[in-house]
């Protein structure tokens, strides 16, 4: 089962290179913009939208959806790496700020001493969502709209090996389901 996912645009934290994890903030201006240019992007093939309840991914999706006008899911396992204390700063704020972001991006990091969650937390969570849909769209396509760590993990589930590039707003990614929970 092939899935397409995108992340939500741009907000004003992402803008200033803050860190939200899940700070619900909305989209910026700009972020709009974004969504309403994405629809073309987006396969007709997809029967299904999955959605992250924060406000940026839900904005995200009624543009894009106003268009699409397929059923909607909101998913709480799509919510963004809850980040603890660390959300609300940028990486060059924090005192291991490289080492931390490097960690983030390599998909090795543990936030629960910050009061977030490990990778192994967010792992679980975002394979019970990939299992819980398994089937029910075997023939079908969906699309998820979720956030940048989510997508980062499903190239690490998929691929064996962490995307360490920026995770670009509205930019679709194609994943393999079957692919990802075989190896799981």
């Amino acid at each position: 089962m092939k899935i397409y996912v995108v992340r939500h645009g741009v907000t004003g934290l992402n803008k200033q290179k803050i860190l939200n994890g899940q700070i619900d903030e909305p989209l910026a201006p700009e972020g709009m913009e974004q969504a309403e240019v994405a629809v073309s992007l987006i396969p007709v093939t997809i029967t299904q939208i999955y959605v992250s309840p924060l406000i940026r991914a839900r904005q995200t999706t009624d543009i894009l959806n106003a268009t699409l006008c397929r059923p909607l899911s909101v998913q709480t396992e799509l919510t963004e790496i809850h980040m603890g204390t660390v959300a609300g700063k940028s990486w060059k704020q924090l005192a291991d700020g490289d080492a931390m972001k490097q960690k983030h991006r390599r998909m090795q990091f543990d936030y629960s001493e910050f009061g977030g969650e490990s990778v192994d937390q967010v792992k679980q969570r975002v394979l019970n969502f990939l299992r819980s849909i398994n089937g029910k769209y075997q023939d079908h396509e969906v699309l998820v709209v979720t956030h940048g760590g989510i997508i980062r993990l499903l190239y690490l589930l998929e691929n064996d090996a962490p995307l360490v590039d920026e995770i670009e707003h509205i930019v679709l990614n194609t994943f393999d389901l079957d692919k990802i929970l075989s190896k799981v």
